[in-house]
């Protein structure tokens, strides 16, 4: 059973118990296998309760995501204040790999989900629509507001680079994620080439020379 000493009084607090225990479970099996039920067994919540507040497995998972999503990029925000003068490249990359820090220790999961999205395209929409979330929000807090369709071709090609740099983020078991950190480098700079011949920046997005932000690159790379 997923539960601390003190079990969940609210229903948003059995509700995260339920996503918190879908997350456990699809480390080990497929989605597709995974019931309400046994979700609600893991959490300890009462199974009736447990189809009330999760709906299915799916919006549990996503949920988890959510959660996971908004504390990436909180910490980013909260590290980039502390950083003083940066560009808004740098801004961006810092929030991407802090995403990638955060899903570190949840491989198995992020590989459950992949398997999961090649069968079930509403499930790819909706991780999709997620991650395209968390790149506005990034550009947002970077300096970018992302508005109309420059804006909104921006967020694609970000999100085009962190999913191609995903691929090399799945294999780098690196304790400071260098391979990923190159790659998503080297995929920046290629944006910003392809941003500025169609004339999708108002301004220069680059207006320092690029480099990985090491701010508290000291704290534990996994949560």
């Amino acid at each position: 059973m997923l539960q601390d000493s003190a079990s969940p009084h609210s229903n948003d607090e059995k509700r995260a118990v339920l996503a918190d225990a879908a997350w456990a479970l699809l480390a080990t099996h497929d989605i597709d296998k995974i019931g309400l039920d046994m979700v609600a067994d893991m959490g300890g919540i009462e199974h009736g309760l447990a189809g009330a507040l999760g709906g299915s497995v799916q919006r549990l998972v996503l949920a988890k995501m959510a959660a996971l999503d908004h504390q990436s990029v909180m910490e980013s925000f909260d590290d980039i204040e502390d950083a003083g003068e940066v560009s808004i490249r740098e801004k961006i990359i810092e929030g991407l790999l802090h995403r990638f820090e955060t899903y570190a220790p949840y491989r198995a999961q992020i590989d459950q989900l992949n398997r999961s999205a090649r069968r079930h395209p509403e499930l790819a929409l909706c991780l999709l629509d997620g991650l395209e979330a968390v790149v506005r929000r990034v550009l947002v807090m970077a300096g970018d507001p992302a508005h109309g369709l420059k804006g909104m071709l921006r967020v694609k090609g970000v999100v085009a680079v962190f999913l191609a740099t995903a691929r090399v983020w799945m294999k780098d078991d690196s304790p400071d994620l260098a391979a990923t950190m190159k790659m998503l480098d080297q995929r920046m700079v290629k944006a910003e080439e392809w941003g500025v011949s169609l004339r999708l920046f108002g301004g220069k997005h680059g207006d320092q020379p690029i480099k990985i932000i090491m701010m508290t690159r000291q704290r534990a790379v996994w949560c």
